[in-house]
């Protein structure tokens, strides 16, 4: 369904009624995808995709993937909450890359890692997986 608004096209916002649960308590939202995931995040720090990844353990080998792991494992305890939790992509920047490198290797890691950077701004957002 398409919304005539004067002389242009515009997209309906597609609403999503989504569960959380933060500590003992649970809500339920309804709100468009890209909402949700920023909703969701600023209350519980993480998303579902987030700690998905997150539970992975760091890789021993190839050497070079310990690294890139290490790297950002620690810049995500050091650095990501400080600068703000404000990511709108699900999983958001460091997840996806740390995924990227595990699953692409080091060159087409670092290839979706930049792209995904460049595409990271308030007016893009929603889920994002790996192509």
């Amino acid at each position: 369904m398409h919304v005539r608004n004067c002389c242009k096209t515009v997209e309906p916002i597609l609403e999503k009624t989504e569960k959380m649960k933060i500590g003992n308590n649970s809500f339920e939202i309804s709100t468009s995808e890209k909402d949700a995931i920023i909703i969701q995040r600023h209350f519980a720090k993480l998303t579902a995709m987030d700690l998905e990844i997150q539970k992975l353990p760091v890789p021993k080998k190839p050497n070079w993937l310990n690294l890139v792991v290490r790297f950002l494992r620690y810049y995500q305890q050091n650095f990501s909450e400080r600068l703000g939790n404000r990511c709108v992509f699900d999983p958001s920047c460091s997840r996806y890359s740390e995924l990227a490198f595990r699953e692409k290797g080091f060159f087409k890691g670092l290839k979706l890692t930049l792209n995904r950077l460049k595409r990271c701004q308030p007016k893009n957002g929603g889920i994002d997986t790996l192509y």
